[in-house]
């Protein structure tokens, strides 16, 4: 056993010891929270109960703005631990977020060495988009987990001398591409293919393209695929591919179709906030990467080309998108990851550092610090002015881990006059003891705020037996949330016209609706037969209430009021 191998084999072990906890924990302790996790976590449940893997529905109607490979592995989670449960929904997410992870890993040993490969790796996890979408019932996890190992077997064949290898990793890599469509659809195959486009133009091996055996992928995409499709067409026939190929796709790339319509600069303004706290360091790492002179040469200098390529290619086609959000970066957190910690692996050797350098890592350093100071008195402050009280735990916890926090950015400060590394591994310290202060307090502590168990809750309470649950205007969250914890479908009402016709009804009901400024409240008061059993406020502009009929107003005998 070589020395690169005990090497590979240590950093492997780090990687487990330092993202496990990161990935396990927070996974239980809240509810799914608006606004996409209650759809999501509905379609899981309700793939679960019919056994139908081909169709997403909510609510019972069908759901086709992905593909079911996420849904269907709630769903195998479910049917594993016994049923439906907020505590067991995000096991998906958690898992496809570690593979991420152990990819990048893989990639960044096979570019630049192990330790790259981990700091990379660490990197990655820790960034704050991918560390939530970790926590997060949301089918971007598996798309980039997908995309991540379809670059990462691509790089392995391009290197690759021996035809044997070759053919295997771009098996793998096509194989990677069509389970990241099954994931999202073709964004899965639109990423890689431009990260590998735009490297093999600049690396000047064009001829890369017909050594990696096109068709290939082409037979391996269609016979994976073509059943689905097929299944598609047989139950729904053409307009669920037209939905599915034409609304969820096209016209989200380019008419906003879905509402998240933003200008061509969004990603530039917001990229920065999703990879906190390292974009912090964006500035020397760019100026690093995209420098001539002390350029690395041979796989190094290949790596570095292949992230560029990766990061740019895909920054430019998601900015071309019209449908922006922040979530959708998640497939090029990996390549911004992998500069990142080749440039700090080189600060790690390198004697001329620039000035701008030194102030930027001090900079990373002081922010850091900052938020483990201002951890305890803001969640204190909190505690006191939303009227919640903190548990005996919860308090150790957030003054353990914040002073630990805080010491271990001073040792930082301290350590750095001695050499680098030990200023990036204790602040990479600190940053990780804050993680783990988010995830043990700070989630319990948002569950106040954004649970649905009280409504539904209530609406069980409202709605025993028979009761008809009608929602009015019901948006997915509301779709997902009610089914998902009742277990009851909604009845989905769209017009008052249609609410007062189906009052007239002999069955007794109550109406839910999760309100935007008060609209749907005085459409429902407006037609006298209904008045409010419950209110719930949720999130800025929004609120959760139930409706029952009011008595004497003719309509059918409801429950009575709720406390």
């Amino acid at each position: 056993m070589t020395d690169r191998d005990n090497t590979f084999r240590f950093y492997l072990l780090l990687l487990f010891v330092a993202v496990i906890p990161l990935f396990a924990l927070g996974l239980s302790n809240h509810g799914v929270w608006t606004a996409d996790e209650p759809r999501v976590a509905e379609i899981g449940r309700e793939m679960a109960l019919s056994k139908n893997f081909a169709v997403p529905t909510l609510d019972q109607r069908p759901f086709l703005e992905e593909p079911p490979l996420y849904y269907a592995a709630i769903a195998a989670v479910f049917d594993a631990f016994g049923g439906p449960s907020d505590k067991t929904v995000r096991i998906p997410s958690a898992v496809f977020a570690l593979c991420g992870a152990l990819g990048l890993f893989f990639l960044g040993n096979l570019l630049f060495g192990p330790r790259t490969g981990f700091i990379s790796a660490f990197i990655l996890a820790t960034c704050g988009e991918y560390f939530r979408v970790a926590h997060w019932v949301i089918v971007d996890s598996a798309l980039t987990c997908f995309v991540i190992l379809a670059l990462t077997f691509f790089m392995a064949a391009y290197l690759s001398e021996r035809r044997g290898r070759r053919y295997l990793f771009c098996t793998l890599c096509y194989l990677s591409c069509t389970l990241a469509f099954y994931a999202k659809g073709f964004i899965g195959i639109a990423i890689p293919a431009l990260a590998v486009l735009s490297f093999v133009l600049f690396d000047r091996n064009i001829k890369e393209i017909l050594r990696m055996r096109l068709w290939l992928g082409i037979v391996l995409f269609l016979v994976l695929t073509l059943p689905w499709f097929l299944a598609l067409s047989h139950q729904g026939g053409t307009t669920f591919l037209k939905v599915f190929l034409v609304h969820n796709h096209l016209e989200r790339f380019a008419g906003g179709s879905t509402g998240h319509s933003q200008p061509f600069y969004y990603y530039l303004a917001q990229f920065p906030g999703g990879y906190l706290p390292w974009s912090i360091l964006l500035v020397p790492v760019f100026y690093w990467s995209f420098r001539r002179q002390g350029r690395p040469q041979g796989t190094q200098g290949k790596g570095i080309l292949f992230a560029k390529c990766w990061f740019i290619s895909g920054f430019l086609f998601l900015s071309a998108a019209s449908t922006k959000r922040v979530l959708y970066l998640m497939p090029i957190f990996a390549p911004i990851a992998l500069l990142t910690a080749s440039y700090i692996e080189a600060s790690l050797t390198r004697k001329d550092l620039k000035s701008f350098e030194k102030a930027f890592a001090l900079l990373f350093g002081i922010v850091v610090f900052l938020v483990g100071l201002a951890v305890i008195p803001l969640l204190f402050y909190a505690s006191k002015k939303y009227g919640f009280g903190l548990p005996v735990k919860e308090v150790c916890w957030t003054v353990c881990l914040a002073l630990v926090s805080i010491v271990l950015s001073l040792t930082a400060f301290v350590k750095c006059r001695t050499g680098t590394g030990r200023f990036w591994t204790f602040s990479a310290a600190s940053v990780f003891s804050l993680l783990l202060l988010g995830l043990i307090v700070v989630m319990p502590v948002l569950d106040h705020f954004k649970s649905f168990v009280p409504f539904c809750d209530a609406i069980k309470a409202a709605a025993p037996g028979t009761t008809v649950i009608y929602g009015f205007q019901p948006d997915e969250t509301l779709r997902g949330a009610v089914p998902f914890y009742t277990g009851r479908f909604l009845k989905e009402i769209e017009t008052p016209a249609e609410l007062r016709e189906a009052l007239k009804g002999d069955e007794a009901s109550i109406v839910v609706i999760r309100d935007k400024r008060g609209q749907l409240k005085r459409d429902l008061l407006s037609t006298g037969k209904l008045s409010i059993l419950g209110e719930y406020g949720m999130d800025k502009d929004r609120d959760l209430a139930i409706f029952g009929p009011t008595p004497g107003s003719g309509g059918p005998s409801g429950p009575a009021n709720l406390p």
